[in-house]
């Protein structure tokens, strides 16, 4: 993934069409919508297993792979095709072990090389604003049905049930859950009940995501995206900053209150000193999964809040030995609430290090690029310290591709290409992008 960067016009994979037939609008709001279709299947016309849910991944992952394909060159289909050869190997060691061959890894690698490329070869900024637009209207519109509507919601989407055929749901716990996600609602006592606005009630929005947690973190992405356009343009995107907070509100998202501010902050900092802070982030988030969970007080130990998430994920990865550190031998555990833990058993150490030092050393045209991408970058390692919710399609899609967008933008051809006329935009001479190299930027 983070080896490509912006590639020349004669490779572009733009079209003409109108946008709602465009490859890149299909494949990225597919991406995000296929399991709530799904859902409606289960519901109202017949019952869909996880082998319904792998097989859209599969159709949608190798789809953007064929279509993006030509823009990569020798050089970068090397790089590529030896990260995908390093998990092979890994899920070949496992199977020698007896562990079984995985390849779980290699699709939670291949979201983001597939939709970067998908963004860095059919991507202008234009494209890119309205796909995001197009994404938010979806994501209120059912978001707000959800919420008014609830009964009526959960009769054609019945997301507990969905989940519960899937296997990843008890049916005790979708039978406490309003037919809802069994996060769907917050519980009331200690520490319980909604964080954000408490009178909208205890109901957490999921939206097409199913689940509120990706329904948050869709929030971010927007106001990150909303905070890059809002520099890039030299005006306030008010409308993306407006939904993207709307989304963590109504999701009652904590995390993506909380790193609202953090991007702030990040996109306040000169840009060597945010690539250093954003680098080694997860070295600091492994130690803080780690160290911290020891020197909690009981009462976090206890909470339902963001350090109560970081002390059971410390505690995940306490039962780590070597071998699961590798990636060498699956953990006999669930590991979906710590995210560093879900990766090391998927990856292994070494595999981390390398997709991190990728991600860090993708280069591009524009100072924009670089700021997204370290926000991008600091999502990654934080979240993950609670969750493995990364790795999601529903999110990782729209996420990546717009970091292969903004991979070919420059700052000022950004500006100049949003102001041009449907005409002159189809007629447009090629642009020039800047081949990218695996050199470190920080």
């Amino acid at each position: 993934m983070s080896v490509i960067g912006a590639q020349s016009g004669r490779h572009a994979l733009a079209s003409r069409r109108p946008i709602w037939l465009q490859v890149p609008l299909v494949a990225v709001i597919g991406a995000m919508t296929f399991n709530f279709a799904l859902c409606f299947v289960n519901t109202n016309v017949v019952g869909v297993g996880v082998s319904a849910v792998i097989g859209c991944e599969v159709v949608i992952i190798s789809s953007v792979l064929l279509y993006a394909y030509p823009i990569l060159d020798y050089r970068q289909f090397l790089v590529v095709a030896s990260a995908l050869l390093y998990l092979l190997a890994l899920s070949a060691l496992r199977a020698l072990m007896g562990e079984g061959f995985g390849v779980k890894s290699i699709r939670d690698v291949l979201i983001p090389v597939a939709f970067f490329l998908l963004g860095a070869g059919s991507g202008d900024m234009k494209t890119a604003d309205k796909i995001v637009q197009a994404a938010v209207l979806i994501v209120i519109a059912v978001g707000l049905f959800e919420y008014f509507f609830t009964d009526t919601f959960t009769r054609f989407f019945n997301i507990a049930g969905f989940y519960v055929e899937r296997g990843t749901m008890d049916t005790s716990q979708a039978q406490q859950s309003s037919n809802l996600f069994v996060s769907g609602m917050r519980p009331e006592g200690f520490n319980g009940g909604r964080n954000l606005l408490p009178f909208l009630g205890n109901h957490r929005v999921s939206s097409i995501f199913l689940e509120p947690v990706s329904a948050g973190n869709f929030g971010i992405i927007v106001f990150m995206w909303a905070l890059v356009r809002s520099l890039m343009e030299r005006r306030i995107f008010w409308g993306l900053f407006a939904s993207g907070l709307l989304i963590i509100v109504v999701s009652d998202s904590r995390f993506g209150a909380f790193f609202c501010g953090i991007c702030l902050l990040l996109a306040l900092l000169p840009a060597s000193i945010r690539i250093v802070l954003v680098a080694v982030l997860p070295v600091c988030g492994l130690l803080a999964v780690v160290v911290l969970p020891d020197a909690m007080s009981e009462q976090y130990r206890i909470s339902a809040g963001l350090m109560g998430r970081v002390d059971l994920a410390g505690r995940i990865l306490d039962r780590f030995d070597a071998l699961n550190w590798f990636g060498l031998t699956p953990p006999e555990f669930v590991t979906s609430d710590s995210g560093y833990a879900y990766a090391l058993a998927g990856l292994g150490i070494i595999g981390l290090i390398i997709f991190w030092t990728l991600l860090m050393s993708t280069r591009g045209s524009s100072s924009r690029f670089y700021l997204f991408r370290d926000l991008a970058g600091a999502y990654f390692a934080v979240l993950l310290c609670i969750s493995n919710s990364p790795f999601t399609i529903k999110t990782g899609a729209l996420l990546w591709f717009l970091v292969g967008v903004l991979s070919r933008a420059s700052d000022a051809g950004s500006r100049l290409g949003s102001r041009r006329s449907g005409s002159r935009h189809a007629n447009r001479a090629p642009v020039r992008g800047v081949a990218c190299d695996v050199k470190p930027t920080a």
